[in-house]
């Protein structure tokens, strides 16, 4: 019930946030809302939720005593605490992906807790679900903490064949060339990214110059592995010649992507758990129905001893 209010408020923040823009439009302002007001808005209800979701599978129904509970809810804080120390040590990092990453540790063991001291052959699906959802949830938090405190940006004026690093990258600018499309006409760039070394790969990124109706966008070229995914985009050319390339490198964000997976499988097992239980009671209904009206015939059919 608590992570359902905190959710919906989640949500109410979500719609505003996206609906205020356009609101003002109406009165010719132009107002833009982006993360400086959704992470630390959301942020307000999604820690309580997310402590709670690491507590709660922990908890007896109706009642319970924090004292049965004290090894477990110190290594939550301790693991919060730790994971935070830890990461500061590296450097310095904004506030909320460090709260982002502690408790996406703690929830991550929190998930696995309910595992101790069980028969892991014979759990429930239900259960299974549970657990499993529960450690798609740090996974995705572990995804979204890390875009907010590696993330790295490399903005830079470039010549044909000049290159730029932006983590293990390496990013040439080979050619810069006019194309065309149905209502638009653009600048489309050729950069080949390397790894370390590794394969070449390709991106095209465009800007953008539309007629029907008049505007200017950037269409950015995406490079995506599992440990990340790799941004680029195309800007104006300078008095000199050179090009002004904007690339982002934004480590463990396919995360968020492995992590909603793992909450839908936990969905599927969830359901799949209640309708397997719900089939089992059915059939020992049925069967213990079957059995009282075997009962039944079987005295009707015996005759009365005489008297």
């Amino acid at each position: 019930m608590f992570n359902n209010v905190m959710l919906s408020a989640i949500l109410a923040i979500v719609l505003l946030g996206t609906l205020y823009p356009l609101l003002t439009e109406a009165f010719d302002v132009r107002v833009s809302v982006g993360p400086p007001y959704f992470n630390p808005a959301s942020a307000i209800f999604a820690i309580p939720m997310l402590l709670v979701m690491a507590v709660g599978p922990l908890l007896r129904w109706k009642s319970d005593k924090p004292a049965r509970l004290q090894f477990e809810l110190a290594l939550i804080a301790a693991l919060v605490i730790g994971t935070i120390a830890l990461v500061s040590f590296f450097g310095q990092f904004p506030l909320l992906p460090l709260l982002g990453l502690g408790l996406a540790a703690a929830l991550a063991v929190a998930a696995l807790l309910p595992l101790r001291g069980r028969n892991v052959m014979r759990m429930p699906l239900s259960t299974w679900g549970m657990v499993i959802a529960h450690f798609g949830v740090a996974v995705s938090l572990f995804g979204m903490a890390c875009e907010g405190a590696f993330s790295q940006e490399r903005l830079a004026a470039v010549a044909p064949g000049g290159t730029e690093q932006v983590g293990d990258f390496a990013v040439t600018l080979e050619s810069v060339t006019p194309v065309a499309g149905p209502n638009w006409t653009a600048i489309e760039a050729r950069l080949a990214v390397s790894r370390d070394g590794g394969e070449t790969v390709i991106l095209n990124p465009q800007a953008r110059s539309f007629w029907s109706p008049p505007q200017a966008t950037s269409e950015s070229a995406l490079l995506t592995r599992w440990d990340g995914q790799l941004y680029a985009v195309i800007g104006n050319q300078a008095e000199d010649g050179r090009w002004q390339i904007r690339v982002w490198w934004k480590p463990f964000v396919t995360f968020i992507w492995y992590g909603g997976l793992l909450i839908g499988l936990g969905g599927i097992l969830a359901i799949a758990g209640r309708v397997q239980v719900d089939v089992r009671r059915r059939k020992a209904t049925a069967m213990g129905d079957q059995r009282r009206a075997d009962i039944d015939a079987l005295g009707a059919a015996t005759p009365l001893p005489a008297e």
